[in-house]
């Protein structure tokens, strides 16, 4: 059963995609975690790098992990989604 996602991570997630580092860090967590949302390594390593990518370095071990649970096709479509993200950001 899934468990959908709590409305603070609903909102992180409006806050996170207009880029707000914070959001994208507790995004990072929540995600690795399973608190307030289903557990998705994906979704925390996905966050985790643009955090990475806005300085919050502290993010590193929590993005290793996260891409150590990670599948070869996990982790190539959630690189395809960081690129988008990213080609968007530019």
């Amino acid at each position: 059963m899934e468990t959908s996602k709590s409305a603070i991570v609903k909102q992180a997630e409006v806050s996170a995609n207009e880029g707000d580092p914070l959001a994208m860090e507790f995004l990072a967590r929540r995600f690795f975690e399973g608190r307030g949302v289903t557990q998705s390594f994906e979704s925390s390593y996905y966050w985790s790098t643009i955090g990475l990518n806005k300085g919050i370095s502290y993010l590193n071990s929590l993005n290793q992990f996260s891409l150590k649970k990670l599948s070869t096709q996990e982790r190539e479509n959630t690189e395809e989604n960081l690129k988008d993200w990213f080609d968007g950001a530019s």
